[in-house]
């Protein structure tokens, strides 16, 4: 059987970039790289990873070194896979209990039941990692429904945050400066002033009915109606954690700390019309937060709102909106932070929603304090805070 890559190490794998795998284990013969990096450079690169990683304190080269696992020995001869993301020990799925001997370098996660079809992906001749899906049915198995729907959010997003060991960053930066960082799959850096951010944009990497899906077929209960339940509140295709945030707050139920506003689409496509393309010099926009009654919830970051131009270009859509019949109704992470100015805000959009909200509960309002604090994280510490709670 394949060392297979799972649970807590499976879902910060599936947030690296392509091209930082490939700077990581490629070669200047691959497409990508092909005349953008020298051979020397990219061995020194990779040198400098292995070195460096975390790993090296975790490795014990005498006497029990060599009566370590197959596993152990494995990740080992991987190292330059596991440098740009991975953090030790290695979550390791092991089939029997007789299996599970825990070392610095892997933790066996013990799953006995079959693996549904399809669930892993091959990394190398005899290293897989398990697929988003199961990744999420293992971590349902281990968290609360709330953290399971924030894990999610995230692989059913078209973002991901990845922070780039420092010599993995300067690399990146420097393709980026030359122009030459490839796009692969989709992967794109989200910029603040040139510089590259922990923020990237690929396509979703699964949706909330795979999650379903793979909830209702695996043969182990474990995690699985926590998992199903997850499904039914993540909402797919938000751009950033910003997103996740803001809709998690406004549209989850009561009862779990948000707002019930329901039917939230995120990054709605709206085409314009021939006058409203006049207004926004674009042929259509993505609506932040939307809802179908004609209301779109913009999350105002910093990244993306820190200059004139980007203002002039957020008055032009806004105004091509309200053309389309659309109000637009910005939102900041100072109004979601303060308890006082997000109940003002989510009163807002019931006033635009047309829909009137009762008081709420103690425990209600205890829920929804519990929460903000819960979702209003650095995300880039995920999934470790979960974990923490």
């Amino acid at each position: 059987m394949d060392t297979l890559i799972c649970s807590v190490s499976a879902f910060r794998f599936w947030r690296v970039p392509p091209i930082v795998l490939l700077l990581a284990i490629g070669s200047v013969d691959d497409p990508n790289l092909r005349g953008k990096i020298d051979s020397t450079k990219l061995e020194q690169l990779q040198l400098k990873l292995a070195t460096a990683s975390p790993f090296s304190s975790s490795i014990n080269y005498g006497s029990s070194w060599r009566r370590a696992g197959s596993d152990a020995r494995r990740v080992k001869e991987a190292l330059p896979l596991f440098a740009p993301w991975a953090q030790s020990p290695i979550d390791v799925l092991v089939k029997q209990h007789r299996n599970c001997h825990s070392s610095g370098l892997i933790h066996p996660c013990l799953w006995s039941a079959d693996l549904p079809s399809g669930s892993t992906m091959e990394l190398t001749e005899d290293i897989s990692v398990t697929r988003p899906e199961f990744t999420m049915l293992q971590l349902a198995s281990q968290v609360d429904l709330i953290s399971t729907v924030l894990l999610a959010s995230e692989l059913c997003g078209s973002f991901s945050v990845y922070r780039a060991p420092t010599c993995i960053a300067n690399a990146l930066q420097a393709l980026l400066n030359r122009g030459e960082l490839p796009i692969i799959d989709g992967w794109q850096p989200s910029l603040s002033n040139g510089k590259l951010t922990d923020l990237w944009m690929r396509p979703p990497l699964i949706h909330p009915t795979d999650l379903a899906l793979v909830a209702s077929r695996s043969d182990s209960r474990r995690g699985c109606r926590r998992l199903a339940k997850a499904a039914s509140l993540v909402l797919p295709g938000a751009a950033s954690p910003f997103e996740v945030q803001t809709g998690m707050l406004l549209g989850l139920p009561r009862n779990l700390g948000g707002e019930g506003h329901k039917d939230i689409r995120h990054n709605e496509r709206i085409d314009l019309s021939a006058e409203a393309r006049l207004l926004a010099g674009r042929d259509y926009c993505l609506c932040d937060l939307y809802w179908e009654s004609g209301l779109d919830v913009e999350c105002q970051s910093a990244q993306h709102h820190d200059n004139a131009d980007s203002f002039t270009s957020d008055s032009d859509r806004t105004a091509a909106l309200k053309l389309m019949g659309i109000e637009v109704l910005p939102v900041t992470f100072g109004q979601l932070k303060s308890a006082r100015r997000f109940k003002a805000l989510s009163h807002a959009v019931g006033y635009s929603l047309e829909t009137k909200q009762r008081p709420k509960t103690q425990k209600e309002l205890e829920a929804a304090e519990s929460l903000r604090n819960r979702v209003l994280i650095d995300w880039g510490q995920l999934p470790d805070l979960v974990f923490a709670d």
